[in-house]
């Protein structure tokens, strides 16, 4: 009777997740992820009691799995066999075990958390297998389905069924089991105990992905190559500006050109953002390709880049449209570089912190300013606005132009750049400066060049800044 009343509740907890998939998988990697995160970088760690007030199915007991991939990889795997605490404090623990206390891999660095991949798995509680010899027991198992735990002795192994996708046949799994047991490849001629279990699996794979519409447009598809273009810009600003340092900033204006072309002007402000403390990007930007009224939300539960996703803050999105009425609008999102153009440089500098991305059409820049007022005003978000300065002057008109943009930036003066400030993200700089006059906040300049810098063409060019606030 116990155990038919175990087997419902884990069946009920399965269900009830179910009923959420999309939600629920975001929100229970999510707390795996930001139980990490808050380890890595003394954030505060996710609040149990909270969690359980808004998801009551996270306070029933249950047994849960927590596996980190990198690069498609094993870098960490720890779970329970049995429900014996809360659901939501098994994945708690489990995420710090598998994080940093997998006796198989070292402890996890931050530079390792961009492209990391979190995925929780929840058990069903291990039913002892009878068989009389290895076919009988070969006859037993469901290859694909069935996670197993060997004991012989003393001794013991575990794998999830996800383990059938690297070791696909039955000879391949068991030698391999056996031998993370500590046994022979052949330990099963010795008749271990075989016990057999069943998991609902939960995976960032599954998240709802804003999709990569300009990749290979303003910035490689190869991870590799971007990795290296990153430290490209890394080795340049240490020749030419070694000890320079700034104020950890609360917002900043960023360019959004191929990367060859205002990657390294770019690049200055993800490095003031380094030790930012923040939890989520704000990140801004003007819709180039679709006419709209207002601002659109991107709804998506991550953001693919080369090199791995970066998760969204789900519920302040969920916030934030609730508060001022947004809706996502699919097609502005996909085709939008100005904002996607930023997000392999988040994954890289910033891994640590979520996005929230915002696509502004037909907005007064007083109406835009009064919502990033409020944003500024929560010290966990980091404002980013998008913008490319002049478009298509020579270079002496170019200057003519970004230089009364960059004058009206660095002494946070929004009604100078009426003088003759061409900028795409015009109305986006100019509702960031009224926000941030009204706040008194201070700013500082950090790059300015032309696409002329690039190849040294002089007509035609188009202007590039960066720069902070706080």
């Amino acid at each position: 009777m116990i155990e038919f009343m175990y087997h419902f509740l884990i069946i009920s907890i399965l269900w009830s997740v179910s009923l959420y998939a999309e939600s629920n998988t975001s929100l229970l990697t999510g707390i795996a992820r930001d139980t990490i995160i808050a380890d890595l970088y003394q954030h505060k760690p996710p609040n149990p009691q909270f969690l359980t007030t808004q998801y009551p199915f996270l306070q029933k007991d249950g047994a849960t799995f927590v596996t980190l991939n990198k690069v498609n990889r094993l870098r960490g795997c720890i779970g329970s066999l049995q429900p014996f605490r809360p659901l939501v404090d098994d994945i708690i623990s489990n995420s710090r075990s598998a994080a940093f206390s997998d006796p198989r891999f070292r402890k996890l660095r931050r530079d390792e958390l961009s492209g990391l991949d979190v995925e929780v798995s929840l058990l069903t509680k291990p039913q002892e297998t009878s068989y009389a010899n290895v076919a009988e027991l070969k006859k037993e198992i469901v290859t694909g389905e069935d996670g197993i735990v060997l004991k012989l002795g003393e001794k013991r192994a575990i794998y999830l069924p996800q383990v059938w996708e690297q070791l696909p046949t039955f000879h391949l799994f068991f030698a391999s089991l056996c031998k993370k047991a500590g046994l022979s490849d052949d330990c099963l001629k010795y008749h271990p105990e075989i016990e057999r279990y069943h998991v609902k699996k939960y995976s960032e794979d599954d998240l709802t992905t804003r999709p990569m519409g300009n990749v290979g447009r303003f910035y490689d598809a190869s991870c590799k190559v971007l990795t290296r273009q990153f430290k490209t810009f890394e080795s340049r600003y240490g020749r030419e500006k070694k000890s320079e340092e700034y104020h950890v900033p609360r917002a900043m204006i960023v360019p959004h050109a191929g990367y060859v072309y205002s990657g390294y002007t770019a690049f200055h402000a993800y490095r003031a953002a380094l030790q930012s403390r923040a939890k989520r990007i704000i990140l801004v930007g003007p819709s180039h390709h679709n006419a709209f009224k207002g601002v659109s939300i991107a709804t998506y539960e991550a953001f693919q880049t080369p090199c791995g996703k970066i998760r969204s803050d789900v519920p302040y999105v969920q916030m934030l449209q609730k508060k001022y009425e947004l809706k996502m609008i699919k097609k502005v999102h996909y085709q939008e570089h100005s904002t996607e153009a930023q997000l392999p440089f988040i994954n890289h500098y910033l891994p640590q912190m979520k996005v929230v991305e915002l696509v502004y059409g037909d907005i007064s820049s007083q109406g835009l300013s009064a919502m990033m007022e409020v944003l500024l005003e929560d010290p966990d978000n980091l404002l980013i606005v998008s913008s490319d300065l002049s478009h298509f002057h020579r270079q002496q008109e170019a200057y003519q132009h970004d230089f009364i943009c960059l004058s009206a930036i660095e002494s946070v003066a929004p009604h100078h750049l009426n003088k003759g400030c061409e900028a795409c993200g015009f109305r986006g700089i100019e509702a960031l400066l009224l926000s941030v006059k009204r706040l008194k906040m201070q700013s500082k300049l950090l790059d300015y060049r032309t696409s002329a810098d690039a190849f040294g063409e002089r007509e035609n060019i188009v202007g590039y800044t960066s720069a902070i606030f706080w």
